[in-house]
């Protein structure tokens, strides 16, 4: 049986959506929600190039259909797809990170070319006693990490269940 981009959408964006949303202070389950949301534009795109050319034959390279999904979701697609790329880049020369531990994150920097985010930390409201995910851009512009990653979560689910919206 093969895994449809509806089935990875069900068992790791959604399940990881959901996770983070019971816990919107954790940069661990962040990171965790923002890598699946961000993989499903590879399983989208490479599962319908083999099974159903037509969903993606607007885009000749992957390339192309992230900057489809980036454009058609303000930037908030390229927002969570840096994200999801700054810890596989921890540690590249050019790169600088304030952890000392992946393990025991509270914010880290990173300054990798092609990443748009500069800065991911967990930022403490203290009128509410809670905490929620904020990301820096390299133009210096901060946003919640939540409502980023819901934009780019609607938008699957009706690129998944209702067609391109685009159209």
């Amino acid at each position: 049986m093969r895994m449809t981009p509806d089935d990875f959408f069900e068992i790791f964006v959604k399940g990881n959506y959901e996770d983070y949303q019971l816990n919107v202070g954790c940069i661990r389950q962040a990171f965790n929600a923002a890598v699946s949301a961000s993989h499903l534009a590879d399983q989208y795109f490479w599962y319908y190039k083999k099974y159903d050319q037509a969903k993606v034959k607007p885009f000749e390279k992957l390339i192309d259909f992230r900057k489809y999904l980036s454009e058609n979701t303000n930037d908030c697609f390229r927002d969570i797809w840096s994200i999801s790329n700054a810890y596989k880049h921890l540690y590249v020369s050019d790169l600088v990170s304030t952890i000392t531990s992946p393990g025991a994150i509270e914010s880290i920097s990173f300054l990798d070319k092609k990443s748009e985010i500069k800065k991911i930390q967990e930022d403490w409201t203290v009128a509410s006693n809670s905490s929620k995910v904020v990301f820096t851009r390299k133009n210096g512009q901060q946003s919640d990490f939540l409502p980023t990653l819901e934009t780019v979560i609607k938008f699957w689910e009706e690129l998944l269940y209702k067609g391109d919206p685009q159209k």
